[in-house]
């Protein structure tokens, strides 16, 4: 068995969201948006309302992203764990949606939020 090099980054996989996911999207949440967090039953109702629109990217088998989208193409949260940011995982995040949604995507951010604007500038 070999060790994985620095360079190499761990394998990644998409998908969707499951009940048992929920204390490490907080967790995400919390650290992204420590001032206004979506709470635990906001996350609860998106899971009921867009089960095939809450996706979740992880890193070995560490949850260390999600996206929630829905088919108009409204992205309504998306965060990435703040060790993980700029790895390319916000990207599979945003291809996986537009993949689903066959279009443009659209959300809104905080004028504040300067690495998020940077980023969606990124993505086109």
């Amino acid at each position: 068995m070999r060790s994985m090099s620095m360079a190499e980054k761990p394998p990644s996989r998409i998908r969707k969201f499951v009940i048992g996911d929920i204390n490490k999207i907080l967790e995400i949440e919390e650290q992204a948006f420590p001032k206004t967090p979506y709470t635990k039953e906001t996350f609860l109702n998106y899971a009921n309302r867009l089960p095939d629109s809450f996706i979740v990217v992880e890193s070995g088998k560490d949850i260390v992203g999600y996206i929630i989208f829905d088919m108009s193409g409204h992205v309504h949260s998306t965060a990435v764990k703040t060790g993980y940011r700029k790895k390319g995982f916000g990207k599979k995040l945003f291809a996986h949606a537009l993949m689903c949604v066959e279009k443009k995507l659209w959300l809104e951010v905080r004028s504040k939020n300067r690495a998020a604007i940077e980023f969606y500038k990124r993505m086109g």
